[in-house]
């Protein structure tokens, strides 16, 4: 089992991206990442943890240098594909996403940008949106995921921060 924590949208509250890295940090994660809106926040988070963190630009990201728009990340033997979600059609967000994600080998995708956690399984193809630990509009209080690999298949689960 291969754990990875999601985030998104953190927008510059930095007291919420260390309350969830001192909740996770025993949880073994082996990758971070961070689905835009600000790529600040992915680097204080690379320099606040052992973890590799892989971060995409969010539509509120402006300050140099900018990740990239999308990222397909080789994960065991998988791939991850994520993007912050801002160029996707909201009517049909996750069904583009899975079919992005399935086209380029990838059984999870992530994006974030509404500030809405949730997710959907597939089958095949695991999406994933964290929400937002900062500025929820989904009235989580806010929210990160923790995503597992386990035999081949990705899960997900949701941790609200008003819990933590």
């Amino acid at each position: 089992m291969h754990r990875i924590g999601i985030i998104s949208d953190t927008h510059g509250y930095l007291n919420r991206i260390d309350e969830v890295l001192a909740h996770t940090r025993s949880m073994g994660l082996r990758l971070w990442l961070h689905a835009g809106d600000y790529g600040d926040d992915a680097r204080y988070m690379m320099e606040r943890t052992r973890v590799p963190v892989v971060a995409v630009r969010g539509n509120n990201d402006r300050v140099q240098p900018l990740e990239p728009r999308e990222q397909l990340i080789p994960f065991e033997d998988t791939y991850i594909y994520m993007t912050h979600g801002d160029r996707i059609r909201p009517y049909n967000r996750v069904q583009e996403m899975i079919t992005l994600a399935r086209g380029m080998g990838a059984t999870l995708a992530v994006a974030g940008h509404s500030h809405h956690h949730g997710s959907f399984d597939a089958g095949d193809c695991l999406f994933v949106n964290p929400g937002s630990p900062s500025l929820p509009r989904d009235g989580s209080g806010g929210t990160f995921a923790v995503a597992e690999y386990v035999d081949g298949h990705f899960k997900v689960k949701f941790y609200y921060l008003r819990d933590l």
